[in-house]
């Protein structure tokens, strides 16, 4: 009896444990085939993301993931082979190994400088040229203006007399670029020129006259280069006129016409260019001295000039630029022998307004003058090409 209840207590133990034995090995299994499935099976890519990294530990085999190739893991985590050493530079036979600069550097710059061309408005009396530059205008320039007194009739009486005067010339000029600081320029202008002097009822005098006019000397010094909005750029100038047209002064009678002043005159101006992109400001001042000549055996002194300019440019774009300037002239007292004319002193007052266009290489210019006094030209229009 005693061997019986062991035996069936033994058999009933193992009869209870082994089914879930069992049952554990089979989800055991089952759970390694689900993950053998999951890192394995390419023929499933729906069930990995795609961003996902499938790594493969069997450094023999490459697997297939939809359209790319998967490398083994062992060849993803091997260390970089080391970069061979560079070639040892061979020895000239000087026996000196110099230093190369390297073919790109990292301040290397790409493409062309850019060009600051809102500023040539300004050209004339800037200073725009590199070395070694040119530039070259032509254009064509009309010139008008009327003035009227009183004369005196004899016996007794005044009369009105109207003086009219009329150009058209072309404007020859050069520009050269001396230095990044100094810039050298010369102009001559060449045309024709009319004058009328009458008085309704008495007398009708006119006289023309074609040539060339007084040609103009001149170097233009940047003295300080100026900072955007900061500090404005300051401009030294020296002129020199050459009586090299045809002139005379109306001693006794009416004088012929002509595009020159017939004296001597050494200049100096003083200009301050203020950058605020897209507005640039400039303003100056200058002082023209107008040597004494003898005109019909009397000695002629035009008197000191005094010069005064204030103007802005609005960039419309990199290639045009509008501009509008307000060109004043004060000239004292003329004399004859030493002594004063009567009512010579003159102020002439100018506004002038200009388009400038930069396009290809070359600059077109139309620009129009209109006299705010009596003793300025009535109106000043002209178109300027600049090469």
């Amino acid at each position: 009896m005693t061997r019986a209840c062991v035996t069936c207590r033994r058999r009933s133990w193992s009869a209870g444990r082994l089914p879930a034995a069992l049952l554990a090995i089979a989800f055991a299994a089952m759970g390694m085939a689900s993950a053998a499935e999951a890192q394995w099976d390419y023929r499933a890519p729906e069930r990995l993301h795609q961003d996902e990294p499938l790594f493969v530990h069997d450094s023999s085999l490459v697997w297939k993931y939809g359209n790319g190739t998967i490398m083994p893991v062992t060849a993803l985590q091997d260390d970089a082979a080391p970069l061979p050493p560079p070639p040892i530079p061979m020895t000239p036979e000087s026996g000196k190994v110099e230093l190369v600069k390297p073919l790109v550097s990292q301040e290397q710059e790409y493409g062309e400088p850019l060009e600051d061309f809102n500023v040539q408005f300004l050209r004339t009396a800037s200073v725009l040229l590199t070395p070694g530059q040119w530039q070259m205008d032509v254009g064509l320039v009309y010139a008008k203006a009327d003035y009227d007194f009183p004369i005196e009739v004899s016996p007794s009486g005044v009369a009105r007399a109207d003086l009219k005067r009329r150009s058209l010339f072309v404007p020859f000029a050069l520009r050269y670029g001396l230095s990044d600081r100094v810039q050298l320029s010369g102009s001559l202008p060449v045309g024709w020129a009319s004058q009328e002097f009458s008085s309704v009822g008495r007398f009708d005098q006119t006289s023309d006259n074609g040539g060339i006019g007084d040609l103009e000397l001149g170097v233009n010094l940047l003295c300080r280069e100026g900072c955007y909005g900061y500090s404005p750029d300051v401009i030294l100038s020296f002129g020199l006129t050459a009586p090299t047209g045809d002139a005379e002064y109306a001693v006794n009678g009416l004088t012929q016409a002509t595009l020159a002043n017939g004296v001597w005159a050494p200049s100096a101006q003083l200009l301050f260019i203020q950058r605020y992109d897209p507005i640039i400001y400039f303003y100056g001042l200058g002082y023209r001295y107008q040597a004494e000549r003898e005109f019909d055996n009397q000695n002629v002194f035009y008197g000191h000039q005094f010069t005064y300019n204030l103007g802005v440019g609005f960039a419309v774009n990199d290639r045009i630029t509008l501009s509008a300037s307000f060109l004043g002239l004060f000239q004292t007292e003329t004399q004859i022998n030493g002594l004063g004319v009567p009512g010579s002193m003159r102020e002439l007052l100018r506004l002038r307004f200009a388009a400038t266009n930069y396009r290809c290489g070359r600059i077109v210019e139309p620009f129009a003058e209109i006299g705010m006094t009596e003793d300025a030209a009535d109106s000043v229009i002209g178109v300027v090409w600049t090469y």
